[in-house]
């Protein structure tokens, strides 16, 4: 399939390609295209905003942290008839969020998650600048380097 960013080909080269779209942003639940007829409207598609917690669909039916959120038609409902879908309300993005920055006397500091088997990888963030939070990339816990003035 032809990429967006590539170029038209001529004609007498055997085909056409469509020319490149560019999505136009922040239009209420219409969306347009910008092609080379125009700005032309088309129906969005639901979007989900990033709000964290549980969330419910437009059936009802909670929606998990990854979002499966099945449709009404879908076969794989079935495994809920009769009953109501369990999702852990507690979000690990949440739980972590809460969590307060550690201040640290160190320009580098060393996060293993807690080490053993619970752990991670030992990962080293450096907190060089004056207003930078290290946020360890494996578990989210963030660092911040106390300052002596």
């Amino acid at each position: 399939p032809p990429r967006p960013h590539s170029r038209p080909v001529e004609k007498g080269e055997g085909r056409e390609m469509a020319a490149p779209c560019l999505p136009l942003r922040g239009l209420s639940r219409v969306g347009f295209v910008l092609g080379r007829g125009g700005v032309t409207p088309f129906p969005a598609l639901p979007t989900w905003r990033r709000s964290y917690g549980t969330r419910t669909s437009p059936t009802g039916e909670k929606v998990t942290h990854t979002g499966q959120v099945y449709e009404e038609g879908d076969y794989r409902r079935v495994r809920f008839v009769g009953r109501q879908k369990e999702v852990n309300e507690s979000f690990a993005i949440d739980l972590i969020a809460e969590e307060p920055v550690t201040e640290v006397e160190t320009r580098v500091i060393s996060c293993d998650g807690g080490g053993g088997a619970l752990g991670h990888p030992k990962v080293y963030i450096n907190l060089d600048k004056d207003t930078k939070t290290g946020t360890c990339g494996y578990c989210g816990l963030r660092f911040k380097q106390k300052h002596h003035h």
